[in-house]
C-alpha cells in the first residue's frame, strides 16, 4: 500500500519541477499509478509536472509553493482532497469536472475577480472550499458579494472559509455573526480587538477572569473556539477519507492476490 509521502527539510525539488523521482521518492512508491497521497508542502515546485500520472491520487498537498498553472491536473479523476494554499494561482482553470475533488483550500493565493471562481460550478461533488484563512485569502475576497456568489455557484456547499453552512454548526456561526452585525451597527467590531493567541482552554470558561471580561472580548474568545472545533472535526473528517480509502485499496490488492492464489484454483481431479 502506499504510504502518505511526508517532507523532510532534505526534499526539495529540482529546478521547480515535480518529476516522476521525486514523487517515487517522496512516497517510496516506484508505480505512480500505485500513489494515492502526496505530501508535498514547501518543497519549491513550481511546475506540478508528472503529476497526472499519479491517475489514482486521492489527496494532494503541494501547500507553500510556487504553482501557477493547475493544467496537469487534468487527468486526476479519483481525487477527492486538494490543498494548494499559499501558491501563485490567479486562475484556477484546470480543475474543470473533477468528479470525485470534494475539498480544496486555494486560500494565500492572487484569485481576483469573481468570475475566476465560476468554473467551480463545474466540479459536481465539491462541498468544502477554503479562499480566506484568517488574515490569508485572495484579493476575491475583499468584495462584498464574495460570499453570496460562491454560494450561489455551489448551492451544496457544506463548508467555506473553515465555517459550516449547513449542519449542527451552521447555527452556531449564524448567531454569532448576527451579534457581530449589532455590534459593527454601534461602531464595535469583534474582529477589530488584537489577537487573544491560543485558543482557551475548556477551564478558561469557568475562569473568575472571563466574567470580568467585557462582552467583545467573550464574543471574540466564544468564537475562536467554536472555529477551533469545527478545524479539528475537519481533521478528523479528512483522515477518516484516508483511511477509508487506504482499506479500500488495501481490499481490492488483496483480492487481486486472492484471485491469483493457488488456493483458489480448480484443483484437479483425483485420481
Amino acid at each position: 500500500m502506499s504510504r502518505e509521502g511526508q517532507t523532510d527539510d532534505y526534499q526539495m525539488v529540482e529546478d521547480g519541477y515535480l518529476s516522476e523521482q521525486f514523487v517515487k521518492r517522496l512516497t517510496g512508491d516506484f508505480d505512480l499509478s500505485c500513489v494515492i497521497h502526496i505530501h508535498a508542502k514547501n518543497t519549491g515546485i513550481e511546475n506540478l509536472g508528472c503529476v497526472y500520472m499519479c491517475e489514482n491520487l486521492v489527496s494532494l498537498d503541494v501547500s507553500y509553493n510556487k504553482v501557477h498553472d493547475l493544467s496537469p491536473l487534468f487527468k486526476l479523476q479519483s481525487l477527492q482532497i486538494l490543498d494548494l494554499s499559499n501558491n501563485k494561482l490567479s486562475s484556477l482553470k484546470g480543475l474543470e469536472y473533477m468528479p470525485a475533488l470534494s475539498f480544496l483550500n486555494v486560500c494565500g493565493n492572487e484569485l481576483a475577480t469573481l468570475e475566476s471562481l465560476k468554473l467551480l460550478e463545474t466540479i459536481p461533488n465539491l462541498r468544502k472550499v477554503i479562499m480566506k484563512d484568517g488574515n490569508v485569502g485572495n484579493p476575491v475576497c475583499h468584495l462584498d458579494s464574495y460570499p453570496n456568489k460562491l454560494k450561489a455557484l455551489l448551492p451544496d456547499l457544506v463548508m467555506l472559509d473553515y465555517r459550516y453552512l449547513k449542519g449542527e454548526l451552521s447555527s452556531a456561526f449564524k448567531s454569532l455573526d448576527e451579534i457581530d452585525a449589532s455590534l459593527r451597527e454601534e461602531k464595535i467590531s469583534i474582529h477589530d480587538i488584537p489577537q487573544s493567541g491560543p485558543v482557551v482552554s475548556p477551564s478558561f470558561w469557568e475562569d473568575e477572569y472571563f466574567d470580568d471580561l467585557d462582552l467583545n472580548m467573550k464574543l471574540r474568545y466564544l468564537k475562536e473556539t467554536l472555529n477551533s472545533v469545527y478545524v479539528e472535526k475537519y481533521r478528523m473528517e479528512e483522515m477518516m477519507t484516508v483511511l477509508e480509502t487506504e482499506d479500500k485499496q488495501a481490499l481490492q490488492r488483496l483480492a487481486a492476490q486472492l484471485k491469483g492464489s493457488p488456493l483458489n484454483q480448480d484443483k484437479p481431479p483425483s485420481s
